[in-house]
């Protein structure tokens, strides 16, 4: 099946992402309607469905007015109750794979669509990770080992364009350790010059650069440990430090 995927930038740093073919359209987390609407006017494309990640407002603003003119079947894990590796078929599309991934929001979750686009809302970012909104760091961390489990080269579309900020905070962090981030800091460059979008990215570079993801590091434990001033002994507490660290920076 042939589809493209597109950006839709939206407020100050908000990304909505069209899935579409020849016809129909697929929106992921419609920010503004205008943004989509014109979007789908100028390609005569139908909006076939939505997909929710989570409810809040900047990733859910523009549904009403795009059901009040489409009618497009809603995904989501607030009404629908989603389960865990469930499938969503929609018509004309590869088949969409749902993750329950808890941590940002209770109901979060991510959308993997034929097996090598994920969109991931604001679970991960690239070289970070979402606020923890529920207080839980353990959903939060577990949400995370679940997408880490995922093949090495699929494509993760964050709901934000966040990359230079959390670079900025990954080398004041590491500081001791920049070199390890030029190949990075090179593809990032590149994708900003060209397109002005430093996403999607690729789970092998999270996996290698994003702290969020390395929690089996035991020379960043000693890292964040010292900034955090507590001894961390396990993943799950580098994890929770880093975060907390994160939310101050």
């Amino acid at each position: 099946m042939n589809y493209q995927i597109k950006a839709l930038r939206a407020l100050n740093d908000n990304y909505i992402w069209v899935i579409y073919n020849q016809k129909s359209a697929i929106v992921v987390d419609p920010t503004l309607t205008e943004s989509v609407d014109e979007f789908l006017q100028q390609n005569n494309l139908h909006l076939d469905s939505i997909l929710l990640t989570h409810g809040h407002s900047d990733h859910i603003g523009g549904v009403a007015g795009l059901v009040n003119k489409y009618s497009p079947q809603i995904v989501d894990n607030f009404s629908d109750q989603l389960t865990d590796a469930s499938n969503v078929q929609i018509d004309g599309f590869p088949q969409i794979q749902v993750i329950l991934t808890p941590g940002h929001m209770y109901e979060h979750v991510c959308y993997l669509f034929d097996n090598k686009h994920l969109f991931c809302g604001d679970t991960l970012f690239s070289l970070g990770c979402g606020r923890v909104f529920t207080n839980d760091y353990q959903l939060m961390y577990d949400s995370l080992a679940k997408l880490k489990r995922l093949d090495n080269n699929v494509l993760f579309y964050p709901a934000h364009e966040y990359t230079l900020n959390n670079l900025r905070f990954t080398l004041e962090l590491d500081n001791e350790n920049q070199e390890y981030y030029a190949d990075f800091i090179n593809k990032i460059d590149s994708k900003l010059f060209e397109k002005q979008n430093s996403l999607p990215t690729v789970l092998s570079d999270e996996l290698k650069y994003n702290l969020f993801l390395r929690d089996n590091d035991a020379r960043l434990w000693s890292v964040v440990g010292k900034k955090s001033e507590s001894v961390i002994t396990n993943g799950f507490e580098y994890f929770k430090q880093l975060r907390m660290i994160r939310n101050n920076f």
